[in-house]
Parts: C-alpha cells; structure tokens; sequence
C-alpha cells in the first residue's frame, strides 16, 4: 500500500467512527452472545463453556475491531462477518484446538450483533448521533427486563449452506427496524430522553426483536461452523403440521412455584376420615 492510500484509508476510518453509531453495548452484545451458546449444537456448547474465557477473549476482540468493520455501509461489516464465519469453518477443518476455534466464535458474536444493530446497518437520518447514545443507555437499562426469543434453526444456512442470502437477510431486517428508533425519539416533536421511555415503547419492541434475532442468528452461524466440520446439529425440534414460519422457543422457569407455599382456606373437598375394618 503506498503512503497516499494508507492516509486515504486512515482519513475514511476517523471518518467513520465519528459517523457510526451502535446501538448495542459491550455488555449487552456478551449478554446476548452467552445466551445464544444454550442454542449451539450440543458438543460445541461444552467446548465454549468449557473454555469460557477463550469465548470471552473473541468477544473483546471483536468490540476491539476497527470502526469499518462493526458498521455497514460505508463500513464493511457484511464482508467482516461473512470472513469471520469462513475463517472459523477453515479453522476447524484443519483442525486448529477446539479452544482456538472458541475464541474465533467469539469475534463471530459480535459481527452477528452487529448486524443485527439497526443502528449499525444503516446512516440514513441525519438526527441518528443524537439519539444513538440514548438508546444504547435504553437497551442496558431495560436489559433484564428482556425476554430473549430463540426463533428456530435457519435451514437454508445450516443445511443449504446460503451464507450470502442468510447475510443479506440479516442486514434487511435490521435496516427495516431502524426507522422506528428516530420516530420514537422524536414522537412528540423534539428530542425525547431515554428515561422518557418505558416498556411499552417501541424502542423496547425494537430491541427485543433484533436481540433475540441476533441470538438465533448467531447459534445458526455457530451450526453452520460446527456442521461444516463434520460436528453433529440436531434436527429441529418438530413443529405441528402445517405449521409455517419459525419455530419460537421461550426459556421459561421450570418447576411449580406454588408447590412449597402454606396452604390457605378450606380444602374444596369435605374432609373424610379413613375407618378401617375391625382384625
């Protein structure tokens, strides 16, 4: 590279941090990538938990990354994201250790929350650096008020193997989301505060739609990685027939809460004594 396009290069980089906005934090793109390895294949769910602070190292490296690769357009998180996902499949086939292989899973996570960033996907509203900010404090203050969504295994990536179009798909649905945010910083005519908003808002909605997205899409990414190699995906768990569309699954809190509680009140039933015969 000669010195005149090394300084071009440096001159598009500082101009693209201080144009690119990300919706999501540090902690709120790890929040959602340890939740997505509960959706891994199961085999390569051990080896991340197994090596959690490899997983962890992939991860800083990934918010690390220069500001043109965690952006689209004028940044280039699509070839970003489709490199880190080919790199890891050719890690694996040759073979590197299974803990390397973790760590590059890792920089996939956040290229995968990312892309699923509508603020990262798309400039088009001149007011985005005023709210940018806001939301992101919005989306880790509302954080464990989330419901994460798993909305099923993609089989035109894991099985079909259509990286390009799962991509593209990615990148449209956070591109459709993103005009939503301004409009509702903007609602009443100026600019609204994120303390302003609640749950009901449609920033709420908007983040946990793309977050619970960005974790299907990055446990289809790691079957995707995992399968290229040779490693076991389950099927999809079965749906009814005729079903169509995703198959949505909900982690819910498992037991029965009210089982250990003091009874209260009358039984419904009248009361009966048990009389045995005489010997």
């Amino acid at each position: 590279m000669t010195a005149g396009a090394g300084r071009s290069v440096r001159v598009i980089m500082v101009a693209l941090a201080a144009a690119v906005s990300i919706g999501w934090s540090g902690a709120t793109t790890r929040w959602v990538a340890w939740n997505a390895v509960g959706f891994f294949p199961p085999d390569l769910m051990r080896q991340v938990r197994e090596h959690e602070d490899r997983f962890e190292a992939g991860i800083r490296r990934g918010l690390a990354a220069p500001p043109a690769w965690r952006a689209a357009s004028p940044g280039k998180l699509e070839v970003a994201l489709e490199g880190q996902l080919m790199h890891s499949v050719a890690a694996l086939r040759q073979p590197v250790p299974l803990e390397d292989l973790v760590e590059e899973l890792g920089v996939l996570a956040v290229r995968v929350l990312d892309a699923n960033d509508p603020l990262a996907t798309t400039h088009d509203d001149h007011l985005e650096p005023t709210y940018a900010t806001s939301y992101q404090a919005f989306v880790d203050a509302a954080r464990s008020r989330l419901r994460l969504v798993y909305y099923g295994q993609n089989g035109g990536l894991v099985h079909d193997r259509r990286v390009a179009e799962s991509i593209d798909e990615i990148l449209e649905r956070s591109r459709a989301l993103y005009p939503f945010l301004g409009e509702e910083f903007y609602r009443t005519g100026g600019l609204r505060s994120w303390q302003e908003l609640d749950d009901r808002s449609v920033a709420f909605g908007v983040a946990g739609v793309a977050l619970s997205r960005g974790m299907t899409d990055l446990a289809n990414f790691a079957a995707y990685v995992w399968s290229s190699g040779g490693g076991y995906v389950p099927p999809p768990r079965p749906t009814p027939t005729g079903h169509v569309g995703p198959t949505v699954t909900v982690t819910l809190g498992g037991g029965f809460p009210d089982r250990n509680k003091p009874g209260r009140g009358e039984p419904v039933m009248p009361k009966k004594k048990l009389v045995l015969p005489p010997p």
